[in-house]
């Protein structure tokens, strides 16, 4: 009974609001929407267009028919390759991805490491530009979504900028959700995915370069036909569109989450409710006497980790007593952290329910849990600060 019924409080992919999926839907309303056709090269212009909002830039958006790793990869071709230095700052699972996607096409990768857990250092990447004056780039990710730590971009971001070096960021999980300023702080490129804090189903990636990058990328062979970003950006400017097919359906549906955005109160007022969704998490995880992972100072406002023993065995109870998905741990901390999303199409009645099924599935568990304490914690925060 109920087998369809579950509540995603993952890290990705989220909730699709059903003025999204309605928005979706109509893409292919009969007749369906023709991609080279110019109603809907207005509906692309319009959507990239928006797009610079979420990424506060001014710098063309370019969305792909993929996933966010694909943009991930896609940032890398276009920019260094073999035998080409790239410095990597490396805090979680997805640092050592983005070195798979640089070992596999023979770049020279440079390590900036820290902890899991824990942020890198500006200091650390300075020393690293230093050792290594021939890199070409920096990448980093923003927010570390297999551990929910939050790098500071806005100090690494200043750092690199010292150098000829090109700064890439990786946002899949942060974008929307956590302050992220790509012309002030002078990011070169940004990749992100849209079945995130953009409320969208998985299928899309978005990137975007400033005229540095752009620099960079025209003086490089990118070795993909399908990702070479000299062809969408020849594209989207003359009007034509993208190289080749766009997912029409998630264009128009990324179209509608950016006017869900405008109308919310703007991209500010989703990262001050991002953050009191973290802070009203964290306060209830506290108040069943769970250990968190990340310190304050750099907790991710779109998910949290939480320390767990046998997690995977309490995610399982989650999923199929109460309906509700959490995320599990990766790589190293496999089965000894949960990850509670808190992003896009969340608000606190979504949090409140997933910790009065937490705390009962803790009692079952044979944790000393006082029923109710997590839910009251996280109650009393949001009574403090009734922004989400």
């Amino acid at each position: 009974m109920f087998e369809e019924k579950l509540d995603l409080r993952l890290p990705g992919p989220v909730q699709v609001p059903k003025e999204i999926q309605r928005a979706m839907l109509r893409s292919f309303d009969h007749p369906m929407m023709d991609y080279r056709n110019p109603a809907f090269q207005d509906v692309l212009q319009e959507t990239t267009e928006k797009s610079k909002m979420i990424f506060q830039t001014e710098n063309l958006v370019i969305p792909l028919t993929s996933s966010g790793a694909s943009a991930l990869e896609t940032a890398i071709i276009n920019t260094v390759g073999p035998n080409d230095t790239i410095i990597l700052c490396v805090v979680g699972y997805f640092g050592e991805y983005l070195q798979g996607i640089t070992d596999h096409i023979g770049c020279k990768t440079v390590r900036v490491d820290a902890e899991w857990g824990k942020i890198a250092d500006p200091e650390d990447v300075r020393k690293a530009l230093k050792e290594n004056p021939e890199a070409k780039a920096v990448f980093a990710t923003h927010c570390e979504t297999s551990t929910s730590a939050i790098n500071n971009i806005k100090e690494i971001a200043a750092v690199v900028k010292e150098t000829d070096a090109i700064f890439l960021v990786d946002a899949v999980s942060s974008i929307v959700g956590t302050p992220l300023y790509m012309d002030e702080w002078g990011i070169d490129i940004v990749a992100t995915g849209g079945q995130k804090a953009l409320m969208l189903p998985p299928g899309l990636a978005l990137i975007t370069l400033s005229e540095k990058a752009w620099n960079a990328v025209n003086n490089h062979q990118c070795p993909s036909f399908y990702f070479d970003l000299k062809l969408y950006k020849k594209g989207l400017e003359s009007g034509t569109g993208t190289p080749y097919t766009p997912n029409i359906s998630l264009v128009c549906g990324l179209l509608e989450a950016c006017n869900m955005i405008e109308k919310s109160g703007g991209i500010e007022a989703e990262y001050k409710r991002h953050a009191a969704l973290r802070d009203m998490t964290r306060a209830g995880v506290r108040a069943l006497g769970l250990d968190l992972l990340v310190d304050d100072s750099a907790a991710s406002p779109t998910l949290t980790a939480v320390k767990l023993n046998n997690a995977d065995e309490f995610r399982k109870m989650m999923r199929e007593e109460f309906h509700i998905a959490l995320g599990g741990g990766l790589g190293k901390v496999k089965n000894q952290i949960l990850r509670l999303g808190h992003m896009g199409y969340t608000d606190a009645a979504d949090m409140l329910k997933m910790f009065a099924a937490m705390e009962l599935a803790l009692k079952k568990s044979g944790y000393e849990v006082e029923l109710g304490a997590g839910v009251s914690a996280a109650q009393r925060h949001w009574l403090e600060n009734p922004f989400c």
